[in-house]
Formats: structure tokens, C-alpha cells, sequence
């Protein structure tokens, strides 16, 4: 097994990555735990990349943000079925419903992903600071891509009325509700919603894109859809404890699994869920969890759905991240979960699914 990984490590710096961190945990894991880092977590310096490091995750932000609003379902102060309308009103279509912007089913056509998605203007307003209208303005604009529920995008605009729907209910912003409802409980100390601060605690990796040095900038530019910093061991204890039910209701625990049943817009079958992401490898394996990619990093977090296996795991790419799941997180899930290196797992029928969008 170990093989396998390290394999799919492979040797960095290379043409690919500056670094990989990688960490294997569960039950099924020899010893419980195995890591690996891999490479320089600063090119200029030669500082080696240690399995502590934290790095920006990106996408796997959401997931947070939708783990206080199912929480909020939970104690009774909305319902998934409410329409935004009610709790926002005029800001959005009023035929969008709260569980719709959890699994992006909304219908809001989100050309500012295309934006963001375009390192020249990323690197030419990555210091400045926005708001979540600022963010919301271009997809407000426009018109539904679909009609609410009848197919799935992921867009980050869904996840900016998420969390400004957190606040309307609590009267707090939702980086707030996260520190209280999940970093404090579970000790999570290296996770950080940083706001504006273009800073990561030391130790860190930095980030690249396109050859710039991009570690350093304003993370209100991501907002709920991808500002926090974190590492690998964290990740891990805050998906034992997500999937695990000892952050939510049991009924709010499996809406994370509760796919809408619609299709993607790229004709594929939707594969998000409330919270998280479902993939089917290439040998029928199915695990949970959730990829992110903001510019200069990408990061991952994935497991079974019984928590035997669970991987999670950063990379500092040469180039920019794309929509598409990076050659090393594809070998990095093949090797973690696929049915060639664990006899034992748990089968079921489905084509492969898509790669994670950030």
C-alpha cells in the first residue's frame, strides 16, 4: 500500500508540482496514519515541504459554510425548502430554494467564475478588497442559466447567498459561525478563516500561478466559496467529525449525502450534494468529499463513506489549477482507495464521476 502512495507522491519538485502533502487515516490504514511530503514548500528558500504545513483549501471552504447552515436547519431556524426570497428579499430569483444554493441546483449563472478563473485578473486585483454584493454583482445581473432545480452548476454565487443567509439568521457574519460551531469545538487551530489578511501562519506553502508568487493576497477575493487556510491533520479530524454525525442532527448529516437527481450541465449525472461531493473511481469505489483549488494551490479531502479510509491533501502546482482534478490527486485517490489495493472495499454499480470543480 505504501507503495502505491508513494508512487503516486512521486519525487517533487518537478515540472508538475512544487510540492505534495499527503495523509492516509482510518481503521483500514496499516498503523492507522500514513503521510507523505514531498518537495519544497518554498522554491526560493529550498524550505522542504513537512506534513504540517498549512495551505489555502480553497473550495473545500464550502463545506464549512454549509455545515453552519445545516446546523441552523437543525435547531429549526430555517428550512432547506424555504425560498431565499423570504430571507433575502430581492436579492435573488424567488424561486431559488436554500437547499438549491447547497446543491447547485439554483439556476444562477455565475460568469464571474470565468473571471476569477483568468490569472491576469486575478493577479491584477488579487490585493483588492470585496464584499459579498461586490462578488454577488455579476450573477445578479444575469439570467437563470436553468430553472431552479432542474439541473446542477457549481458556482461560487450559490455559497455567497449561503453565507449571507447565516448572517441574516444569526446577526453574525458566517466566518463567526464557523469558528464557534466547528473550529473551537474541535480544536482545530490551524484552520483560519483569514478574511482579509493576505497572510498563512508559518509553516505554510506557497503558491504559484503561472510563475508568479501569488501566497500573499487579499482572500476576500474567494470569500465563502474558498478564503480559509488549513493542513492535513485538521481537515482529517473535521471530516471524522462531519460524516461521523458529531457536528450535526442525523438528519442534517445525511443531507450531506442527499443527491438532487438532476444532471450536471455537461450532461453527466450531478454529483454534489448538500455539503459534499460524491465520486465513483474508475473500479466502482465510491468516497465522499470535497476538492478545491484557488490560485497557486489546490487541496482535497475525501473518505468512505463508513470513515475506514480517509484521505486528505495538498498540492503547490507549477501552473495554474484548472477545473479538472490534477494528474497527482487522480493517482493519489486511485492508490488511497482503488479496489486494486484494497481487496476489501465496499463495490457499487455507477459510471466514474466527474472531476471535481473548485
Amino acid at each position: 500500500m505504501n507503495e502505491h502512495l508513494l508512487r503516486a507522491v512521486g519525487r517533487r519538485p518537478d515540472a508538475d508540482a512544487y510540492a505534495v502533502l499527503a495523509r492516509l487515516t482510518g481503521p483500514d490504514v496499516p498503523g492507522g496514519v500514513w503521510t507523505a511530503a514531498e518537495g519544497v514548500a518554498d522554491p526560493g528558500t529550498g524550505e522542504p515541504a513537512g506534513p504540517l504545513h498549512g495551505f489555502r483549501i480553497g473550495g473545500v471552504t464550502k463545506v464549512f459554510v454549509a455545515t453552519v447552515l445545516l446546523g441552523l436547519v437543525g435547531e429549526g431556524a430555517l428550512d432547506l425548502s424555504d425560498p431565499v426570497e423570504r430571507l433575502l428579499p430581492g436579492l435573488l430569483h424567488p424561486d431559488i430554494t436554500v437547499r438549491q444554493l447547497l446543491d447547485h441546483t439554483s439556476g444562477l449563472a455565475d460568469e464571474s467564475d470565468v473571471r476569477y478563473n483568468d490569472t491576469a485578473w486575478f493577479l491584477e486585483h488579487r490585493h483588492d478588497t470585496f464584499t459579498a454584493y461586490e462578488r454577488l454583482a455579476l450573477p445578479r445581473r444575469l439570467p437563470l442559466a436553468f430553472a431552479p432545480g432542474t439541473r446542477q452548476q457549481l458556482t461560487r454565487a450559490n455559497y455567497e447567498a449561503v453565507a449571507l443567509i447565516i448572517e441574516r439568521i444569526t446577526g453574525r457574519g458566517y466566518a463567526r459561525e464557523v469558528e464557534d460551531r466547528v473550529l473551537r469545538p474541535l480544536g482545530l487551530s490551524a484552520t483560519s478563516l483569514p478574511g482579509t489578511d493576505p497572510t498563512l501562519p508559518r509553516p505554510h506553502l506557497r503558491g504559484y500561478d503561472l510563475g508568479v508568487d501569488v501566497t500573499e493576497h487579499n482572500p476576500s477575493i474567494h470569500g465563502p466559496a474558498g478564503e480559509m487556510i488549513s493542513n492535513l491533520p485538521d481537515l482529517d479530524r473535521f471530516l471524522v467529525a462531519l460524516v461521523g454525525g458529531e457536528l450535526l442532527p442525523a438528519a442534517q448529516t445525511e443531507e450531506l449525502f442527499r443527491l438532487p437527481g438532476v444532471a450536471h450541465v455537461r450532461g453527466h449525472a450531478g454529483y454534489a450534494a448538500a455539503g459534499l461531493d460524491r465520486l465513483v473511481l474508475p473500479d466502482g469505489v465510491e468516497v465522499w468529499g470535497m476538492a478545491g483549488v484557488v490560485h497557486g494551490a489546490l487541496a482535497g479531502m475525501v473518505t468512505t463513506r463508513d470513515l475506514r479510509r480517509r484521505l486528505t491533501y495538498a498540492v503547490s502546482p507549477t501552473e495554474r489549477g484548472t477545473e479538472r482534478l490534477p494528474p497527482v490527486g487522480q493517482r493519489l485517490l486511485a492508490a488511497a482507495f482503488s479496489e486494486r489495493f484494497w481487496p476489501t472495499a465496499r463495490m457499487i454499480p455507477g459510471a466514474v464521476a466527474p472531476d471535481g470543480e473548485g
